[in-house]
């Protein structure tokens, strides 16, 4: 068996790293960042199983070359952080290549010891059934976790629990919270999500907020909420002076 992975980020390299061990495991980037798994695109592409470990503003252009070269038997995983749209790329330019959409909610910094009780959402009514359960064994034999969900329910939920944490996490960044003298147990929480800044890219930031359907919403929703709890607080104060 071949995996081919096409980018070579941190979760690329991430990948690699994991996926060496049990398979041939052959990389491309258009960066052409050295490692001993490089290859030309052609040959990930005709992979038995081909990664598509890149931006969500690059499926495009990666999937309107993979369409001239990718074998019909090739299969198609999906790891976005996002499901809805990256599906509906993927079905638009390459519509009956067999699929398997996954989305791993680990990486290099929270994997880096153990894959062992990590979580990764599958989403069996957009997959090939076939490669969709060689997948999800393989999975369950690395002691992951599989949550399985719809394209819509893993967006609408994931709107919140990493659309918003990345919000919050790169307004108090920019807020420079870290210059404080003094601190406490619930800061250092706050400190330690701001911390999460330093380990993701703008690429993957902008993937999360803007390729989401359900982000704007749970973003709106979180800066409502502050704003009704300022006023209510600045209404209190009001009341007291007179």
């Amino acid at each position: 068996m071949t995996i081919g992975i096409i980018g070579f980020g941190s979760f690329g390299k991430f990948l690699a790293e994991k996926l060496s061990s049990h398979s041939v495991v052959k990389v491309y980037d258009r960066r052409e960042r050295p490692t001993t798994w490089r290859a030309d695109f052609d040959e990930v592409a005709a992979c038995d199983y081909v990664v598509l470990s890149v931006p969500l503003d690059a499926y495009t252009e990666t999937l309107e070359r993979l369409a001239t070269v990718i074998p019909p038997t090739s299969v198609l995983v999906d790891v976005c952080s996002v499901k809805e749209r990256p599906i509906e790329l993927i079905r638009h330019y390459l519509p009956e290549q067999p699929l398997v959409a996954t989305h791993p909610l680990f990486g290099p910094e929270s994997a880096s010891h153990s894959l062992q009780g990590m979580t990764m959402v599958m989403c069996p009514e957009v997959s090939a059934a076939e490669p969709y359960a060689k997948i999800k064994d393989f999975a369950e034999k690395l002691e992951l976790s599989i949550v399985e969900m719809s394209t819509a329910e893993h967006d609408r939920e994931m709107a919140v629990v990493q659309g918003l944490t990345f919000f919050i996490a790169r307004t108090l960044d920019e807020m420079n919270i870290h210059s404080q003298r003094l601190s406490t147990p619930s800061f250092e929480r706050l400190l330690h999500l701001a911390e999460l800044e330093q380990h993701h890219s703008t690429e993957l930031f902008r993937t999360i907020q803007q390729g989401n359907l359900y982000a704007r919403s749970a973003r709106r929703a979180f800066l409502g909420a502050a704003q009704m709890i300022d006023s209510e607080l600045d209404n209190d104060e009001e009341s007291k002076v007179v």
